[in-house]
């Protein structure tokens, strides 16, 4: 995958005041920290971090940090963003130094390819329980996603850490846990009520809903009014 440049500018003010005035201005307040280093404070341009979180599609993402008059080249880590849990706007970045050559343990994508038999005939489907694998790599060698081909799947074929090919570094996730298996389809067949204790149910189940709604409804014209 490479590094991903990332322009980056210092600060030095901090607190709720200038971080408001900063998010209103389209940066977004970052921090820099790592092994015998101080932490540094940082912003970042949000639309140009925005694309980039939007092309990553929640890869792991290490980032050559830029900025003017800055010598040093500077691997970082995405450790962490934090967001309004209403607005989903992001407020604040955590960064982490990464030493060049070093390897960093990380979480990788798992994506799966190639079309197993048993899936395209209906008889089962692919129950996936690792989103991500943990490896250990260098920086400048991280795969953008790890590969798991299930074109030579049957059905109840399962597929553990241990099995996945890492095209560099080593393996961190336990190598026992269970990545994939091929599970027979599961058809379920609707019960349909019958008599006047069925309808009666339905009309209950509705009843019930529209209060749930109501009360929701107040709620929501509470809120608004205060």
């Amino acid at each position: 995958m490479g590094l991903i440049n990332l322009e980056i500018q210092s600060r030095s003010e901090t607190g709720k005041n200038a971080n408001r005035r900063m998010r209103a201005a389209g940066r977004i307040p970052a921090v820099l920290y790592g092994k015998g280093r101080e932490s540094e404070l940082l912003s970042l341009d949000g639309h140009a971090f925005g694309v980039i979180l939007n092309h990553l599609g929640g890869r792991t993402a290490l980032f050559n940090l830029e900025q003017e008059g800055r010598d040093e080249e500077v691997t970082a880590l995405l450790r962490e963003i934090q967001r309004n849990p209403v607005t989903d706007q992001i407020l604040h970045v955590d960064l982490m130094e990464i030493p060049r050559g070093v390897p960093v343990t990380v979480p990788v994508q798992i994506q799966i390819v190639g079309e197993c038999k048993a899936v395209k005939n209906g008889e089962a489907t692919v129950a996936q329980t690792l989103d991500f694998l943990e490896i250990a790599v260098r920086p400048r060698d991280l795969p953008e996603y790890l590969e798991v081909d299930i074109s030579e799947l049957e059905l109840h074929d399962k597929v553990f850490a241990r099995d996945v090919n890492l095209p560099v570094g080593e393996l961190v996730t336990d190598p026992d846990l269970l990545v994939l298996n091929i599970k027979a389809q599961t058809i379920f067949e609707e019960e349909v009520p019958e008599g006047e204790e069925g309808e009666e149910g339905t009309e209950g189940a509705e009843g019930a809903e529209g209060e749930e709604a109501a009360g929701a409804a107040d709620d929501a014209d509470k809120k608004d009014g205060e």
